[in-house]
């Protein structure tokens, strides 16, 4: 029996199926012909001994048809679904978006960060003036920008998924750097530089809450052959150095991080500093001979735990602080720089606040005491606190979460004499008396000096010879009060940023025999020293 191909082209697979049953000795073997090449076929129709039931199987004519209902049903269930699905994605964005914009009106607003220790903006006060001249609406932005509900959650998320992920923060990016920063006689910072690619198109505004905010300008180029920074313009860069251990420090809205450090960056200015000590000899002018004013301007962590192999553009703090006590007449400076190098192994600078820790204070305050010439009580008779986990102001300017995952801790001092300590509002009014030393916890550790800097302290001591001083500081100045309560018998202090009476009358109301000015490198060559005058004059 020949077998013949079926070679139909009919649609219909059932039509297609051909089967052809072989006897071969003891098999009785079945194939589909269709799928059987010529070759095999012959050797078939030569070697078989028997070749029957050529035939087709019975299949249901219907079968196709309802293959076709049953893709076409199927077709219809897929778009179905995906229509819902599309309804509920429709569904869950608007949610999500009613949720967020609803939260943002609804939910209470923080009014204090606690990562960056700083009151936040307030909500404006109306009037038609700002309306009209468009600070009121920028005032209100400003506002709803800055108490976002949840904004430390949010940036310490934000934190984790730039470090996890590797993104750089800030807005430039500077490679194959080299160069030397130097303080230029016109207050200005060169730092002369090489850069194979630097990306960036931003322009921002930096704060790091020790002075003004600093306009920061980013300029996009391919190289740079120099670059003048100054206070009041300044190049912002992130920059991969390697420590003295191997691992790497960055450079982030001007802020070095560093061995687990965070470093903020001065520049400084001359013409700014020669105005500080101007206004303070004008104090001393006011007040006469009958009291001894003193100078303390003092140095950031960045004197003493700057990279020595980093190229970055920065100022001297000893060049500036120098550069005042120059132009002083009358005044006494308080030199700190040489006193605190002895102690760069002990914990004087917090690591991550831009403040010194209260050992720093203390060294200082003991240098004050030796050149005002009152007794000054021994380390050891204080009782030592410690706020452990501390993480400070400098998390949450630099968003570095290096930082944030190496907390240290904040060890202050509680002065053994007896005193007391009375508060009144910056206008004076008496507001009733409370502790030195008030309970402090996590990023708000430094509020543990007074609780903060908006109030007149009044500390009335032991200490019976006659001396009574005034500070007029920021908030540098607060850890060094704990410290003077066996060297005075009255300590006034007033921080010049929030004072509303005329400073010169207050002096001389209190008895004024000594007057300190102490304040960080930032205030006396930034913009904070300005109120020096405003408050000696208004």
């Amino acid at each position: 029996m020949e077998l013949k191909k079926d070679v139909t082209n009919d649609s219909n697979k059932c039509d297609n199926l051909k089967t052809v049953n072989v006897k071969k000795g003891k098999f009785d073997l079945t194939f589909d012909i269709n799928k059987i090449s010529d070759k095999e076929r012959f050797n078939l129709e030569s070697n078989s001994e028997e070749i029957s039931n050529v035939e087709e199987p019975k299949c249901d004519t219907n079968d196709n048809v309802t293959s076709t209902k049953t893709s076409t049903n199927t077709t219809k269930k897929v778009k179905k679904v995906k229509s819902v699905m599309q309804g509920l994605n429709v569904i869950l964005f608007a949610g999500a978006f009613v949720c967020i914009v609803g939260g943002m009106i609804l939910l209470e607003r923080p009014t204090v960060s606690e990562s960056e220790n700083r009151n936040l903006a307030k909500f404006p006060t109306f009037s038609v003036d700002a309306l009209l001249d468009g600070s009121y609406a920028e005032d209100i932005t400003t506002w709803f920008d800055d108490t976002v509900p949840f904004r430390d959650v949010f940036k310490d998320i934000s934190a984790k998924f730039r470090s996890i992920l590797g993104i750089d923060y800030g807005g430039m990016i500077v490679v194959n750097v080299s160069g030397n920063g130097v303080a230029n006689e016109d207050n200005s910072v060169t730092d002369v530089t090489t850069a194979s690619s630097i990306t960036t198109n931003v322009t921002t505004s930096v704060t790091i809450g020790i002075s003004e905010p600093i306009e920061t300008t980013v300029v996009t180029t391919t190289e740079v052959s120099e670059t003048t920074s100054t206070s009041d313009d300044l190049i912002e860069m992130e920059e991969n150095l390697e420590d003295d251990n191997g691992g790497l420090g960055e450079l982030s809205n001007n802020i070095m991080i560093y061995q687990k450090r965070a470093i903020p960056i001065y520049y400084g200015n001359f013409d700014a500093g020669t105005e500080y000590a101007e206004y303070v000899n004008r104090y001393k002018s006011d007040l006469g001979d009958d009291v001894n004013v003193y100078s303390m301007v003092c140095p950031t962590s960045m004197s003493f735990y700057w990279p020595e192999n980093s190229d970055v553009s920065h100022g001297s703090e000893e060049d500036n602080i120098a550069n005042i006590n120059e132009h002083l007449k009358g005044v006494t400076p308080i030199d700190l720089i040489p006193i605190l190098s002895e102690h760069t192994d002990e914990h004087i600078y917090s690591r991550t606040d831009h403040h010194w820790q209260p050992l720093g204070a203390y060294y200082s305050a003991e240098e004050f005491c030796k050149v005002a010439d009152v007794p000054f009580a021994n380390l050891s008779t204080y009782t030592k606190h410690t706020i452990e986990n501390y993480v400070g102001t400098l998390y949450g300017y630099s968003g570095s979460i290096i930082i944030k995952d190496n907390p240290e801790d904040f060890v202050y001092y509680e002065p053994s004499n007896e005193y007391s300590t009375e508060y009144f509002d910056i206008d004076n009014t008496p507001q009733g008396e409370g502790e030195l030393l008030v309970e402090a916890t996590g990023s708000s550790a430094y509020l543990a000096f007074m609780g903060g800097d908006e109030k007149i302290t009044h500390v009335t001591t032991d200490v019976k010879n006659g001396r009574n001083l005034v500070i007029i500081k920021d908030s540098y100045g607060n850890a060094l009060v704990p410290f003077l309560t066996s060297s005075f018998e009255n300590i006034y202090v007033i921080d010049m940023r929030y004072f509303e009476l005329n400073a010169i009358d207050y002096i001389k109301d209190v008895n004024t025999t000594d007057l300190l000015f102490a304040m960080n490198t930032f205030s006396a060559t930034g913009s904070n020293y300005k109120q020096l005058e405003i408050i000696r004059t208004q």
